[in-house]
């Protein structure tokens, strides 16, 4: 009996014991590895911007989405200055996207994947005219770089990789032609079959077919007016072929309206893109362009009838409706 007691005790000494050695080593083990990762090179890259030439007034910021393209590395979100600065992401190769994040308009969806992630803008609200509920606003400034292949290793420094961001959007100017303005009260316009999308990661403008609002005002003999947009469309939700058209709701001062239509395809058609030898990057948008019409488009606005007053009041001057001038004494004093 005593034996076993003894034997039981030798026992629980001896394993009490190996707990402790394997407490201590693992205790070990943790330290080595703590001051490994310590001692581990900072992985990441410095982004620098170079604005030159893209614009004069810079962003509030930027916003970066690193997209991994293996299971290596993991989606990293953050924001920069205008003038770019360091990122921590973990080894890997990514995709990215870059763009300026202090729009009015300019609403991001889809930004799950590099594939997915586009610019779009919102419904136009507040007009208060029926005729605006399918419409979108045209956006406004909005800037954008893509990395298609950046490989994130094990540095000693982080390196230092300069992007040039692209303006993605137009402003169009036009004026046409206009026959009996004097009959203008307003003018609500609309511009059909242009971009009002773009697919940050493809580098591509989509025609999703919601007509952009334009501004719109009158003078001269003509009907002037701009909008923006994502440029001339690469991409469609529907069809290849597509039509642009000027959409104009003329409200007359009788308070009737009356709808002019004008077809503008060939007139912002783009020119056929020619790579030059050794450059594979896309000609950056033209920041502004005047479509010319032909000198035979013009807009004839109908004459309005306006109706004569027949409210009865005001002074009628015609003195063959006066009667005989009869002389009244007026007492003195």
């Amino acid at each position: 009996m005593v034996d076993n007691q003894e034997k039981r005790k030798k026992m629980k000494k001896t394993r009490y014991a190996i707990l402790v050695l394997l407490s201590s080593l693992l205790t070990l083990v943790g330290c080595s590895r703590r001051e490994i990762l310590d001692d581990y090179p900072v992985t990441g890259i410095n982004i620098r911007l170079n604005w030159e030439g893209v614009t004069d007034r810079l962003p509030e910021g930027v916003r970066i989405i690193f997209y991994p393209k293996d299971g290596q590395g993991r989606k990293i979100d953050t924001y920069l200055s205008a003038k770019g600065g360091e990122i921590k992401v973990p080894p890997g190769h990514y995709s990215a996207v870059i763009y300026n994040y202090d729009t009015e308009v300019v609403q991001i969806k889809d930004e799950g994947s590099y594939e997915t992630i586009m610019a779009c803008t919102g419904s136009c609200t507040g007009l208060g005219a029926e005729e605006t509920k399918d419409m979108v606003w045209g956006p406004d400034n909005f800037y954008v770089a893509t990395l298609d292949d950046v490989e994130i290793g094990k540095e000693e420094e982080l390196p230092t990789l300069e992007v040039k961001p692209k303006s993605v959007v137009t402003t169009y100017t036009f004026s046409i032609k206009t026959e009996g303005l004097k009959n203008v009260a307003s003018i609500l316009g609309s511009v059909s079959g242009m971009a009002e999308c773009y697919h940050l990661g493809k580098g591509a403008s989509l025609c999703r077919f919601a007509p952009i609002y334009c501004e719109t005002s009158k003078g001269n003999g003509a009907i002037k007016g701009s909008f923006t947009c994502f440029g001339h469309p690469k991409l469609t939700q529907a069809r290849a072929d597509i039509t642009q058209f000027l959409n104009l709701i003329i409200v007359k001062v009788d308070g009737s309206k009356q709808e002019a239509k004008v077809e503008i395809t060939e007139a912002v058609k783009p020119p056929e893109d020619k790579d030059e030898p050794g450059g594979g990057d896309e000609k950056p948008q033209e920041p502004e362009i005047e479509i010319e019409l032909p000198d035979d488009e013009k807009i004839v606005v109908d004459d309005v009838e306006i109706p004569p007053d027949e409210s009865g009041g005001g002074f009628d001057g015609n003195v063959s409706d006066w009667d005989d001038e009869t002389n009244v004494e007026l007492p003195i004093g």
